[in-house]
């Protein structure tokens, strides 16, 4: 497996095989990526406190996502099997306090590629090669309060807890924020 930084210089290729695994990944977000407007997107249950339901392919999420940077994790054959997305220079109400950072939208790998450590891998290339590249020290993102392997994921890899939005998702559904400083040696 190979990861490269590729900011947004993607190939058709890359492009087609990221949509691939975009849409296999869809559902495994809270709610859907389908039924999201970006990967920033503030208000992320519907206007009745429901949680969002899915509206079809993520076509919309893809369009903003594709924009983004992103960190691709490429199997032996070349084949995209995972990617990170991020922002630079990102900030936020609930991250105010944190200040400026590279911020982590979305993390998809293929199905049939899981439980291959390729998460943990993108996280160690953004935490270690792309925080040097871009020159900021700090890395955030967001879950949901549910989702307790990325909990347990970011809590084992050192990121602390920012903001908490509580039923942010709906009810009983909090959106979390997570905060990382890089310790150079």
């Amino acid at each position: 497996m190979r990861i490269e930084y590729k900011g947004n210089m993607l190939n058709e290729t890359e492009k087609s095989q990221i949509w691939e695994i975009l849409c296999q990944c869809d559902e495994d977000f809270y709610p859907p990526l389908s039924a999201r407007n970006s990967s920033s997107q503030k208000q992320l249950k519907g206007a009745d406190g429901s949680s969002m339901k899915k509206n079809g392919e993520p076509i919309v999420y893809y369009e903003e996502m594709i924009r983004q940077n992103f960190v691709l994790a490429y199997a032996d054959d070349g084949k995209v099997v995972g990617f990170m997305t991020f922002k630079k220079d990102y900030i936020c109400e609930a991250l105010e306090n944190f200040g400026t950072s590279l911020y982590i939208t979305t993390i998809c790998v293929r199905s049939e590629c899981r439980g291959q450590h390729i998460m943990d891998a993108l996280y160690h290339h953004m935490e270690n090669e792309v925080t040097r590249e871009c020159g900021c020290e700090k890395v955030s993102t967001r879950t949901w309060s549910l989702n307790t392997a990325h909990l347990h994921e970011l809590s084992r890899r050192g990121y602390d807890v920012v903001a908490v939005l509580k039923d942010d998702r709906g009810e009983g559904v909090d959106t979390v924020y997570f905060g990382f400083r890089c310790v150079r040696g």
